[in-house]
């Protein structure tokens, strides 16, 4: 009997009863069901272990992790109902793992995009120290990556001492050495040869840079210039992955959910917001044939003409939407945080 139960409510049971599901009330309560027991608490942990907080950069900030568990949840939702509307039952052999894959990827899709100059340089040191004789990187205790030379991972020696890493920071060497490729080798080995133990890659990244100045400082997604990640996901998505009319059927909900956030929320998010392709909100909208234009008007409490007259230059810049709103520009920015980290929670909830 307890096989039983562990059988019906494990998650690829769970996922093979939404997917064969005809009856749309009942598979939106098994997707329910789904993401809450099962997909939810996983993801969770998975951002909570990959984006740590770091006060040097600012990465790991409640707004990041809310952002990219709205991006994993969708980039879900899209996918699983994907695969029930083309009668797919194979596409996922492991849910957990597949689940798993998506919070990944939503990580580093984030942070790649947030933190460009950092995650470059990431990705040229984790390339350096697995492709370079000599050099290392493993994986440690919970999902943290360390490296250093490859005997130091032979042998399991110990992570280095946390003061020998501090003093890193205060090394002229590490300023001194180009950042070119050999700059880079050159910088590495000074660091392990300093370190005398394995070191965490991400404390290696901030270390170089420190040393050569590259800084995200300025790179913020809650601003208009960021292109919210979470709703070019849903926009982008849903239009090249799934058919018209499903396509329709995500942004009707999404609407709903829009014309139940208060007026200042709405008019930040309609007339500040476009996609990954540089579709505004509005059109996004009336092309799919969710919401008039009329609609979309009365939504933001002025008349069709008058957001006629603004659809040619939407989406609107901040400064322009504070002044129309009688709000600073920091003002429109967090009401627009506020309408998304809504929403992500509503559209998750909700579907």
């Amino acid at each position: 009997m307890p096989t039983d139960r562990a059988q019906i409510s494990s998650p690829d049971s769970v996922l093979l009863e939404f997917l064969g599901e005809s009856d749309e009330s009942a598979a939106d309560s098994k997707l329910v069901r789904l993401i809450d027991s099962h997909a939810r608490p996983l993801i969770q942990t998975i951002i909570r272990s990959t984006v740590r907080f770091s006060p040097e950069s600012g990465i790991g900030q409640a707004a990041d992790l809310d952002d990219i568990y709205g991006d994993a949840i969708t980039r879900l939702l899209v996918a699983l109902r994907r695969l029930r509307s083309t009668g797919s039952r194979e596409s996922i052999d492991n849910f957990r793992s597949y689940v798993a894959v998506t919070a990944y990827n939503s990580c580093y899709s984030y942070l790649r995009a947030k933190y460009p100059g950092r995650w470059k340089l990431r990705d040229r040191v984790q390339y350096a120290v697995r492709n370079q004789k000599g050099f290392a990187v493993w994986e440690g205790g919970a999902r943290e990556w360390l490296c250093g030379f490859r005997v130091w991972r032979d042998e399991r020696r110990p992570r280095a001492d946390a003061a020998r890493v501090r003093r890193l920071r205060d090394n002229p060497g590490l300023a001194s050495a180009p950042e070119t490729a050999a700059g880079l080798l050159s910088a590495l080995r000074t660091v392990f040869d300093l370190v005398q133990g394995p070191v965490l890659l991400d404390e290696v990244v901030s270390v170089l840079a420190e040393a050569w100045g590259i800084s995200d400082q300025e790179v913020r997604l809650e601003t208009h210039d960021a292109r919210c990640t979470f709703y070019g996901t849903i926009a982008s998505g849903w239009y090249q992955e799934d058919s018209a009319l499903e396509t329709s059927v995500h942004l009707e909900r999404l609407w709903r959910e829009i014309c139940e956030l208060p007026l200042r929320q709405r008019a930040a998010l309609l007339l500040g917001l476009d996609d990954r392709h540089g579709r505004d909100a509005i059109t996004l909208f009336t092309n799919a044939r969710v919401a008039s234009l009329r609609q979309i008007a009365d939504a933001l409490e002025m008349g069709a003409e008058e957001l006629a007259a603004l659809s040619n230059g939407l989406p609107l810049d901040d400064l322009t939407i504070a002044t129309r709103l009688g709000a600073t520009r920091q003002q429109v920015i967090n009401l627009r945080k506020a309408a998304r980290k809504r929403l992500t929670r509503r559209v998750a909830i909700d579907e």
